[in-house]
Parts: C-alpha cells; sequence; structure tokens
C-alpha cells in the first residue's frame, strides 16, 4: 500500500466538510447555468455523471498514474481538449501547465516529492473543474471545493493501490449516491400552497413530488392559468424561450402546480406570471 496520506487526508477533509456541511445546513451558492428539462433528468442526473463522467475524467485528471501509455496519451489529450471545449479559464489554464511540468519532470526524475506535488495539482485541477464557470474562489464555494479536492485524494490513492479501473467504478458509485440524494430532495417536498396577490393578478403555486407524474400541461383560458407538473425550465420555454438567457432557476428540476388569474389577454396573463415567480425567488434575474 503506497502513498496512504491521500486515504487518510482525503477521508478526514471529506468528512470534515459533509460534516460542516450538515450541522450549517450550507447549500451551495445559485448556479446561473440553466438546467435541463425534466425529460432529459435521468440522462444529466444519472446516466452521464455514473456512467461516462468517471471514465472520462479518471483519464483526464489522473490517466498520468497508469503503466498504460494509452491511457497517458489520453491523458495528455484529454487535459487540453477539455479546455476548449468549456471555454477559457485562466485559473484551469495555469494549473493544466503546472500539471504538465510536474507531469513530464516526474518522468524525468522519478522523485517521490514530486509526484507528491504532482497529486496535490490534479486533485486542485479536479476540484476547480468542478465548480461552475461563473463561480469564484469565495468562501461560500470553498466547502463544495474541499469536497471534490478530497475525493480527488482518495481517487489518485485507490488509482495507485488498485487500479484505474477500481477508481472509475468508485468515482460512478459516488456520483450515483449524488444523485439519489437529489432525487430524493425533490421527491420528498413540501407541498404548501404559496398565494401571491400582485398587481392586477394572484397566484397560488406549490410543488409537487418529482416522481409522481411524467405528464404536464400548460393550459391558459381567458383570464386564467393552470400549469400541473412542471418545472420552470419548460413554464420559460413556453412563455418566451428568450428569458432562458435573462434568469436563473432557483430549484433546477422542481416541478410545480401553478393557477394564475389575471385581468387581461394571454401576453398581460404571461408577463403577470414571470412577474409573480420573481417576486418569490423562483425565478433570479441573473
Amino acid at each position: 500500500m503506497k502513498k496512504n496520506w491521500l486515504i487518510v487526508s482525503g477521508s478526514i477533509l471529506l468528512s470534515l466538510t459533509i460534516l460542516y456541511l450538515i450541522t450549517f445546513n450550507v447549500m451551495p451558492p445559485l448556479d446561473r447555468r440553466q438546467p435541463g428539462s425534466f425529460t432529459n433528468f435521468y440522462l444529466v442526473i444519472f446516466t452521464l455523471p455514473v456512467l461516462v463522467a468517471p471514465i472520462l475524467e479518471e483519464i483526464r485528471f489522473r490517466g498520468f498514474l497508469t503503466n498504460n501509455k494509452v491511457l497517458q496519451s489520453l491523458f495528455l489529450l484529454l487535459t487540453p481538449l477539455g479546455l476548449i471545449i468549456t471555454g477559457w479559464n485562466t485559473l484551469v489554464f495555469f494549473l493544466m501547465v503546472m500539471l504538465y511540468c510536474l507531469f513530464f519532470i516526474y518522468k524525468r526524475y522519478s522523485q517521490d516529492w514530486i509526484l507528491d506535488l504532482l497529486l496535490i495539482v490534479s486533485s486542485l485541477y479536479f476540484s476547480i473543474h468542478h465548480l461552475p464557470s461563473q463561480a469564484n474562489l469565495t468562501r461560500s464555494w470553498l466547502p463544495f471545493l474541499a469536497i471534490s479536492f478530497s475525493l480527488g485524494l482518495i481517487l489518485s490513492w485507490i488509482i495507485i493501490n488498485k487500479s484505474i479501473w477500481w477508481a472509475m467504478l468508485f468515482h460512478g458509485a459516488w456520483n450515483l449516491l449524488g444523485g439519489i440524494i437529489f432525487l430524493l430532495a425533490l421527491q420528498f417536498v413540501s407541498e404548501e400552497l404559496h398565494i401571491v396577490d400582485g398587481d392586477g393578478y394572484k397566484i397560488e403555486w406549490k410543488r409537487v413530488p418529482f416522481l409522481k407524474s411524467n405528464e404536464g400541461s400548460f393550459s391558459p383560458e381567458g383570464n386564467e392559468l393552470q400549469i400541473t407538473n412542471m418545472n420552470l425550465q419548460d413554464i420559460l420555454g413556453i412563455v418566451n424561450p428568450s428569458l432562458l438567457d435573462s434568469f436563473a432557476i432557483s430549484e433546477p428540476f422542481m416541478k410545480y402546480e401553478i393557477k394564475l388569474e389575471s385581468e387581461g389577454g394571454y401576453d398581460v396573463l404571461k408577463a403577470n406570471l414571470i412577474e409573480a415567480l420573481e417576486s418569490d425567488s423562483l425565478l433570479l434575474r441573473k
């Protein structure tokens, strides 16, 4: 067993961070990226993170730890390719250059302390990669940065002592656990009825358990709009697709039942709907 400081420090940091998040009920800052429609929920939350991401990310961030020349070549290829696909980020570019330099220095000199530094930079690169592009390294993001950093250390230990395939399995299981927790949070929701009286309109809304039904409806009739079992991403897509670039959704993938009564025609009805959702902080202007 080698590099046990990875599993020890990674496990301690992960445990302390999770304890902190639970104790103080800390939630991540709002991600300004738009989530997909609930029709691709399982693809975004389960299929890609559990089956695809573990393979690509283990090769991209820790492929240098294997003796397989094909995987090492893919590591060298996927790292800059990922930067090109996801868009320019100065910090990510700097970490990528550091990672490359340390990798080639280690290949040349095989010093153990260089490998330790390489493992730390790799885990930091892995953690920065998992932050939204709009995020900055403020205190509110640090706990979530610590989780992915500690996970990077643990996955490095698994590769060194087992194999990259075991790391892929562990990575997939971790993402599966996260997906299940997220699904449970969408399923077991408060169904309290919220009522908002605005200028010329009245809206009633409540959350709907995610697994209640896969059928949603958007039904305007005269001065009334009835929405059942739909998330806000799909609602905005119907009301005005251009609004998707103007608003962020505070509860991604959450489904709602909404009843709106408004004075005026359909255009006024839609405008009042957006105003009402924004007044209750379900929609947030970017």
